[in-house]
């Protein structure tokens, strides 16, 4: 069985992701690889995008980019609490590659699930999902 699927009821449903990623490939390959493994994936490129597909839906994950609009950014931040208003139950994980304590600190405070560095292998990613998504169901 695929790790994104669940039975109960005698029925199917697949686990859901949002992908928030402004860099192109990457989100892609993280659409791509979480989609084979069995996950109901959806993508957004930037924090607006990511917020009108989180006002009008909860996902079971979201994975987002810390930061969005290039140096500096923190747009990362502002889903962890747009999630923990509006979807609590959401699991986070924040993946960068220009994490700092201060800002991993911060990312903790406001609720995050797992805060990851990149580069991060996409089985190793894909493990820590999958324990997240375990502790909900």
């Amino acid at each position: 069985m695929a790790p994104g699927l669940l039975f109960g009821s005698g029925m199917t449903a697949r686990k859901s992701i949002l992908m928030v990623e402004d860099e192109e490939f990457i989100r892609f390959a993280l659409e791509d690889y979480f989609s084979m493994k069995g996950y109901e994936v959806e993508s957004a490129a930037e924090w607006e995008e990511a917020e009108a597909l989180l006002a009008t839906r909860r996902y079971d994950l979201v994975i987002s980019d810390l930061r969005l609009t290039g140096f500096g950014g923190t747009e990362g931040l502002e889903i962890i609490g747009f999630l923990r208003q509006r979807w609590p139950d959401t699991r986070v994980i924040i993946l960068t590659g220009f994490g700092s304590f201060e800002v991993e600190a911060e990312a903790k405070r406001r609720g995050v699930d797992a805060f990851l560095h990149k580069p991060m292998p996409l089985p190793e990613l894909c493990r820590v999902a999958e324990s997240l998504l375990e502790v909900r169901t």
